[in-house]
């Protein structure tokens, strides 16, 4: 049920003060969910959100709905008994079954996942913080059954107090409190080496590992998250800056100083599997597919993985918050389609990114979009001061309003023109299969581009029957397919253009093997860009990638990849 929207009714309402609770009918749900879960809900022409699972019955599982700010919680507030909402679950990574002297500490709005815990966990459970933060705290009822200690705050000194005594008596403690104050926990748990387990909120869209909204430090909370071990939190922003839906950071009231820097990287020259691509010398020719991962932190993990070079977010001059929700699908599995409308920050806000990402040791490509070839150069002029090594165009989005670039193959011209004046960078453009892709590279590389990337997502549409409406929230219901069933189309638009312009090719559509690689190259791609295998087989598919593809290489007899390039180039 993580890929797609099944169709769940609404079996039971009450209210807990200002807050609602919404029992949610699905039997695979409740029986599959876990302490520490949560669930993706879609309201049908509102949105899709996040929301915590707060307990577990035979047959349905119950939500905390709070007050009604945006557009999705009042909606809930409005729902009645009997309406058909659309649930995705559960997802996040289960809170460890440890432990026998648990802490639990929550705030009003954070109580949720201390209640499925408290529920499946009783008997590990010594004592309770709960902090009013202003509407008042639901579900108290609850934590007074049994032999459990239970404090009620209601001022922050008060809890750090409490806290600082309290963790002395315990062997695991697990807080969903907001950040200012968890900040203050995690590191007064990381200085006295308690293990402890902290709730993480940052903007999910998709919820599959793929898009990057999530991200924190190294970690994308929707997978290796919702709760992150404190002493890992302490090591990234956590408490300093939180995301906006456009990936802009907003910094969390009251905060002060900085969060720990990343250190600067050295990466050396691997002699097998380096590689130069237009002037990018890269330890091995593998990066990450533009649209995997917001922040610097994330394209650094990227290249502690094994990644080469590591790719951007595509930018545009002013920040989008990108479509409602869902914007991705998953069906069937490793399949997706996703509609996440270019959300960014924009270039100028950008940049502290990019010093991030700088930090991994490798090149940092930067992929823009723009309207015409005045914005394209200008957002191009601007992130190339920022330090980037090279810019990749993207000019086939295939579901916003952008879209338009490609199928003017003469307007693609104008853009590589414009943007090859305001930079000296590599540029290199980003072309699909939606359009006359041989004359869009060819135009291309008339305008002065130093490299081709084939290809980006395809066209396509996911309509439900029981919704009667299509279950992206795009203008048109329109999504970019991605995944493994690229690969033939990848291969057909590599052997229709290898032949036809003379600069660096590189590959990107399902790639997830060492095979693909090796095909790859002997169908003249060069350089090779990976986004879905990161959501089905980790992070650590970069790494197994080069493993295989240095024991192809010395299976063959040759001493590098460059010398296997070589033998293609004569055969």
């Amino acid at each position: 049920m993580r890929g797609k929207p099944e169709p769940a009714r609404v079996k039971r309402i009450y209210s807990e003060g200002i807050y609602r609770s919404i029992e949610i009918q699905s039997e695979s749900l409740a029986k599959e969910a876990y302490p520490g879960s949560f669930l993706m809900l879609w309201i049908p022409g509102v949105d899709e959100i996040p929301l915590a699972i707060a307990s577990s019955h035979r047959d349905s599982v119950e939500i905390l709905v709070g007050p009604p700010r945006g557009e999705a919680t009042k909606a809930l507030h409005n729902i009645s008994i009997g309406d058909l909402l659309g649930v995705r679950g559960p997802l996040g990574r289960p809170l460890p079954d440890i432990g026998s002297k648990v802490l639990l500490v929550g705030s009003s709005h954070g109580v949720s996942y201390l209640r499925f815990y408290f529920e499946r966990y009783r008997e590990k459970v010594r004592k309770v913080l709960l902090i009013d933060d202003g509407g008042g705290i639901p579900y108290v009822s609850v934590f007074r059954r049994g032999d459990v200690d239970l404090d009620l705050l209601y001022d922050v000194e008060g809890l750090l107090t409490t806290f600082s005594r309290s963790i002395e008596e315990t062997d695991l403690v697990i807080i969903c409190v907001e950040e200012r104050i968890g900040r203050k926990l995690a590191e007064m748990l990381a200085d006295k080496g308690i293990k402890g387990y902290i709730c993480v909120e940052r903007p999910i869209k998709c919820a599959l590992g793929l898009c990057g909204s999530c991200d924190i430090g190294i970690y994308r909370s929707c997978l290796e998250g919702i709760f992150i071990k404190a002493s890992d939190l302490v090591a990234t922003e956590y408490g300093f800056w939180t995301r906006d839906r456009s990936g802009l950071r907003i910094p969390i009231p009251g905060s002060r100083g900085s969060p720990p820097e990343l250190p600067q990287r050295v990466v050396e020259a691997d002699p097998m599997l380096s590689i130069e691509i237009s002037g990018l010398l890269m330890p091995n020719p593998l990066m990450n597919a533009s649209g995997c991962g917001v922040s610097g932190r994330i394209l650094y993990r990227f290249a502690l993985e094994g990644a080469g070079a590591v790719v951007t977010k595509s930018l545009g001059l002013e920040p989008r918050r990108g479509f409602r929700g869902p914007v991705m699908i998953e069906d069937p599995p490793f399949i997706y389609v996703n509609s996440l409308g270019l959300p960014n920050p924009g270039v100028d806000r950008y940049v502290a990114e990019v010093v991030d990402a700088k930090k991994a040791g490798v090149p940092v490509i930067a992929s823009i979009f723009g309207r015409d070839p005045e914005e394209y150069a200008e957002a191009a002029k601007k992130i190339s001061i920022a330090g980037v090594d090279a810019i990749e165009l993207n000019v086939s989005c295939p579901h916003t309003e952008f879209e338009m670039v490609e199928d003017i193959p003469e307007l693609v011209r104008d853009v590589v023109r414009s943007v090859k004046r305001a930079v000296k960078i590599p540029v290199f453009v980003k072309i699909s299969a939606n359009s006359d892709y041989i004359d869009v590279a060819k135009k291309a590389v008339e305008g002065g581009a130093d490299g081709i990337t084939a290809i980006n997502t395809l066209r396509g549409y996911i309509y439900d029957p029981i919704f009667r409406r299509p279950l992206l929230n795009s203008p048109k219901g329109y999504g970019g397919v991605s995944g493994p069933s690229l690969k033939p189309i990848l291969r057909r638009v590599l052997v229709d253009i290898s032949g036809e312009v003379n600069v660096p090719i590189i590959a990107v559509g399902g790639i997830d093997s060492a095979r693909d690689i090796i095909e790859l190259s002997m169908l003249g791609a060069r350089g090779f860009q990976i986004c879905s295998a990161i959501a089905y087989k980790g992070f650590n598919v970069f790494r197994k990638i080069l493993d295989d593809l240095r024991s192809y290489l010395r299976n063959i007899g040759v001493r590098s990849y460059r010398e296997f390039l070589e033998g293609l180039r004569r055969s």
